[in-house]
């Protein structure tokens, strides 16, 4: 079997992309929100350094975008190995709270993290309603 490598063209176009988009063009912030140094995203821009699938992982998980679709995109695997479906877009129809954050002017990175800490305090608020139902319940067999 071949010995598989990044697209290094392609990884450096997807970094400088990911710089503009969610660090608003600044390289350290971006080093720093996906857990990297400085340097290693400089080599990362100039093409000098092979990139591993851990960091190509690493920085699919602090960008809230699935891992295997960056190693599909940057050609480490092909689509029949990983699952590369995209994640979808949340839909907002009939949630007001959802549809504040996606129309929110902050960057996408943002607005996935106010997904989660959403979904997470929705899902402490639906423990507590069924903490309080058992409550009842239980008022009601000793009524």
């Amino acid at each position: 079997m071949a010995e598989r490598s990044v697209n290094r063209e392609t990884w450096a176009a997807f970094i400088a992309d990911a710089i503009q988009h969610y660090a608003g063009g600044n390289t350290t912030r971006f080093a720093d929100l996906v857990g990297v140094k400085y340097k290693t995203v400089r080599r990362w821009l100039t093409k000098e350094t092979d990139v591993s699938e851990e960091s190509i992982r690493a920085v699919g998980r602090a960008l809230s975008i699935k891992p295997s679709v960056l190693l599909v995109r940057v050609g480490l695997y092909d689509a029949t190995e990983v699952d590369a479906t995209p994640t979808p877009e949340p839909v907002a129809d009939d949630d007001p709270a959802l549809r504040e954050i996606l129309e929110a002017d902050v960057p996408p990175h943002v607005k996935q993290r106010l997904i989660q800490r959403l979904q997470q305090v929705r899902a402490r608020d639906a423990e507590r309603q069924a903490d309080e139902v058992r409550w009842w319940i239980n008022q009601a067999r000793g009524a």
